[in-house]
């Protein structure tokens, strides 16, 4: 499988990579979104209906249960109990005591929020009927809610009663009791009638169809008056899930959202309930569904553009680059071209570039060892031979005590043994510098004049460097520098270490050269033999440390010069350290 994936071509593994990567999981995330929308619809919406109901239920009971009190003082209201027991002789005495009697008026002005009417019902044949007061007729008689409070004898009763005694007859939820004394004599039949219209104020602030319901299911108060009087399917194991439960009524979906409603009296289970439409809970969902598969396209659509569009990009620049990789495998080095972009494979281009570079300065470099090896083997003579004889010559001045002579004889051979053992390989700074002293000491027997210090400010045991990095450029300060100079010459050899960089600076109060001189150097111009030294070892310094290496020239003519070479921090092990000068 994989090797088969591997010779699929560039472009066509980028577009399967695409959808791999993209697209599939566009279409992941796009449906579980959708699903997950769904469901925190339906909570939210669930949260919004119970925090309303909630609110209704406070209300309700609130109301039910001030009209609970008044009841409770109408029942203890003796002044009550004799007004509609005493036995009236004529219209002007009834109508003397009603003047004289005004605690249920005064209960409907201040409860008006609560109380749409208080009626009370009497067997008393001599009472007058005036809107609160009333005599038990024979339809009354038989009413259930009638006898039903007869029968409870004085237990409050919730009842949905239809008012036919007035002018415009309407269903009223309402309070149910007969009126008895401690001593079980009954003066008559309560009925106090809620404000269907506050009820109504309250049940509306839920914007779908909301009613109280009886525990048999019955509907005795609603914001909807078409529902009131009619018989729901309450399903009473479900209603108080936080949930709701999902109903078909009348041949449409809803969500039944219910809480339990408590109160006082005989039949005190009650319930409020919501009927949410289905396709109202869903109506964002269902745009948040057909958003989705609009982007869930869209982003398909450019997403395979986009993959295209890239992988034919990508492919032509490779394919370009694999014809120069091929061209310069060939041996055709000095090949141009261009690829545009800073990304990776414009990145591998300019590195193709530069390994093109260096394999072509590394086989000049190679020719050009090839001739100077040649050169030294005709033009010197046996190393053993010339060895020999600088050992006679020490042993000679030591035996004559010319200690001078012996010294310089012994530094000239250790420097001819490291030239012959040269093999371009790197070694110790520290021998590197013990190298460069060794050829200071033999140029100051030679001219006298010259001085010179050697500072190291880094811990330089572990440090390896190029060999002969040093003293060409401290040879060719003596040369050009300071044997043209009629008084004392001085160099100073300071190593430092500066963030990732080791820095060699050589610097001497030689006669200096001009900015033309410089500029020279390193712009490869031929110098007419002079300053080679210095050249050699810039190429070599950036041929295997890299081109962002090499040296740093400062000079002003009868100043002197001072040339950095500029290496990386190569530390095998160890801390950096201060470490004492190396003084002549």
């Amino acid at each position: 499988m994989f090797i088969k994936f591997s010779n699929i071509k560039m472009y066509k593994k980028l577009i399967i990579s695409f959808i791999a990567i993209s697209i599939i999981p566009i279409l992941i995330l796009g449906t579980v979104t959708v699903v997950h929308f769904r469901d925190f619809a339906l909570e939210s919406s669930s949260k919004e209906v119970y925090n309303n109901l909630n609110s209704a239920k406070f209300q309700i009971m609130k109301i039910t249960e001030e009209v609970v009190k008044i009841a409770d003082k109408l029942m203890i209201d003796q002044r009550l109990k004799e007004l509609l027991l005493y036995k009236y002789k004529s219209p002007m005495e009834t109508f003397i005591k009603y003047s004289q009697y005004r605690e249920i008026e005064n209960y409907k002005t201040l409860f008006a929020n609560a109380i749409a009417y208080i009626r009370i019902y009497s067997e008393n044949p001599t009472i007058l009927e005036n809107g609160i007061f009333y005599k038990v007729k024979g339809y009354i008689r038989k009413e259930n809610w009638y006898r039903t409070a007869i029968n409870l004898n004085g237990f409050i009763r919730w009842e949905l009663i239809y008012q036919k005694e007035d002018i415009y007859p309407e269903k009223y939820f309402s309070l149910v009791r007969l009126l008895r004394d401690p001593y079980n004599e009954s003066f008559g039949v309560l009925v106090i009638n809620l404000n269907k219209l506050e009820i109504k104020k309250i049940l509306n602030h839920q914007i779908f169809d909301t009613f109280l319901i009886n525990n048999d299911g019955y509907i005795v108060a609603s914001n909807n008056e078409n529902l009131i009087g009619t018989i729901f399917p309450i399903d009473k194991s479900k209603i108080i899930q936080p949930e709701g439960y999902s109903l078909k009524y009348n041949n449409k979906d809803y969500r039944i959202f219910g809480i339990y409603l408590p109160l006082a009296g005989y039949n005190k289970d009650f319930y409020l309930v919501s009927m949410v439409p289905l396709d109202y809970i869903m109506r964002e969902p269902y745009g948040m569904f057909r958003f989705a598969i609009a982007m869930i396209v869209i982003s398909v659509g450019l997403s395979l553009l986009f993959a295209l569009i890239l992988s034919k990009n990508m492919s032509k620049r490779i394919a370009v680059l694999n014809n120069v990789v091929n061209e310069i495998s060939h041996g055709n080095w000095d090949m141009e071209f261009s690829i545009s972009g800073k990304d990776e494979i414009g990145e591998l281009a300019e590195n193709v570039k530069n390994m093109a570079r260096n394999i072509k300065m590394l086989n000049e470099l190679k020719i050009k060892q090839k001739e100077m090896k040649l050169k030294i083997l005709t033009n010197n003579l046996n190393p053993h031979f010339l060895f020999n004889t600088l050992e006679t010559i020490h042993m000679m001045a030591i035996c004559k005590e010319q200690w001078d002579i012996a010294d310089i004889t012994l530094k000239l051979g250790n420097l001819l043994r490291r030239i012959i053992e040269f093999e371009g390989k790197p070694i110790k700074l520290r021998t590197e510098l013990e190298l460069v002293e060794d050829y200071l000491k033999i140029q100051k027997y030679r001219f006298g004049k010259i001085d010179y210090k050697i500072n190291v400010y880094e811990d330089i045991e572990d440090l390896y460097i190029l060999p002969f990095l040093i003293q060409p450029i401290v040879e060719n300060s003596i040369i050009h520098g300071l044997e043209e100079k009629e008084e004392k010459g001085i160099i100073n050899i300071n190593v430092v270490k500066k963030e990732d960089k080791l820095i060699i600076s050589i610097e001497d109060n030689g006669v200096g050269m001009s900015q033309d001189e410089i500029e020279a150097i390193f712009n490869n111009e031929d110098l007419g033999g002079k300053r080679i030294g210095v050249k050699n070892t810039m190429e070599r310094i950036k041929l295997f440390y890299g081109e962002d290496f090499g040296l740093r020239i400062q000079s002003e003519v009868g100043k002197g010069t001072k040339v950095d070479i500029v290496i990386p921090y190569h530390v095998l092990k160890g801390s950096d350290k201060y470490v004492q000068g190396i003084n002549s």
